[in-house]
């Protein structure tokens, strides 16, 4: 499932499902310019996604990003008046948004069902509830019980 053919649709989905008018990448091109010329430009992102699946790498600096500050307020004075924004860039997205949506069909077949997070429907949360109510009614009975907490 991982490793089939790649074909225009599944690349399509994944550029219509990144956020359009996020700050552009380094380039300076965002998401509303790709899907606003994506007839000229899908051959060219199809044989990016393509060669990535081949190699498994990117070529040297093609995935590189840019670290920019952007002010919260009027005339900012300390580093937290400061929005850390990473510029990376669309092509970048693409290949990871690809790469996480074939992920999604298979990743529960890879998880144990045990595990209380990284899957659709389950969330870190939930595992901590279920130990607030084990400790709460070990109070209430009055029972003694060893705590133990397995890094999140």
């Amino acid at each position: 499932m991982l490793f089939k053919d790649i074909f225009e649709e599944e690349v399509k989905f994944a550029v219509w499902s990144c956020e359009s008018s996020k700050i552009p990448g380094p380039n300076g091109f965002n998401f509303v310019f790709l899907k606003f010329c994506w007839e000229i430009l899908k051959k060219d992102v199809l044989k990016v996604v393509n060669e990535f699946a081949d190699r498994g790498s990117w070529p040297k600096g093609s995935n590189v990003s840019f670290i920019c500050l952007v002010h919260k307020i009027d005339n900012p004075q300390q580093l937290s008046d400061f929005r850390l924004i990473s510029l990376v860039g669309c092509l970048y997205k693409i290949v990871s948004k690809f790469l996480s949506l074939r992920m999604k069909k298979v990743i529960s077949k890879l998880i144990d069902t045990r595990q209380s997070d990284f899957l659709e429907g389950r969330g870190l949360l939930d595992s901590v509830l279920v130990a607030n109510e084990v400790l709460e009614e070990v109070k209430r009975r009055k029972k003694s019980c060893v705590h133990f907490k397995v890094d999140y």
